[in-house]
């Protein structure tokens, strides 16, 4: 009998503690300040992550380098001591050489050439090997992903 509560215990200790730690909390940081476009994009995905992920996963924005700079935010999301990072293409080719050529000023004629150059076979061809994802926001600086 004392077995038995002790395993029924047990079990709806372990169903508790499972859902007290469900939540994840990630740490994303940024070179420039809140009120920055930016700014206001990272604080649009910390929102609309925790409202889709029913609050499973929450991001917390750190602004203005606070966490140090773009170079240094890259080493530590390499490193695993911080999540996610928000940068500019500049530190990018320290990492990664091949993406310098993303740098070159009027590269691509407009947003189409653009785009068929980035999703297609010229650029798996450029990185064969690497998993970066290049986002391509259209008014601002490109950014790149590593996934």
């Amino acid at each position: 009998m004392k077995l038995s509560k002790l395993v029924i215990a047990m079990c709806l200790a372990t169903g508790v503690m499972s859902t007290a730690v469900a939540q994840v909390v990630m740490r994303n940081a940024i070179s420039v300040g809140q009120n920055s476009h930016a700014g206001e994009a990272i604080d649009t995905l910390a929102r609309e992550v925790e409202k889709r992920t029913n609050g499973r996963i929450v991001i917390k924005n750190f602004y203005s380098g606070s966490l140090g700079g773009e170079r240094e935010v890259m080493e530590s999301v390499q490193l695993g001591t911080q999540e996610l990072a928000h940068n500019s293409t500049g530190p990018v080719p320290n990492f990664v050489p091949e993406t310098r050529i993303l740098d070159v000023p009027f590269l691509f004629r407009d947003k189409a050439h653009a785009r068929a150059v980035l999703d297609g076979p010229l650029a798996k061809s450029c990185f064969p090997n690497s998993k970066l994802k290049v986002s391509r926001p259209w008014l601002g600086p490109k950014t790149v992903f590593d996934t």
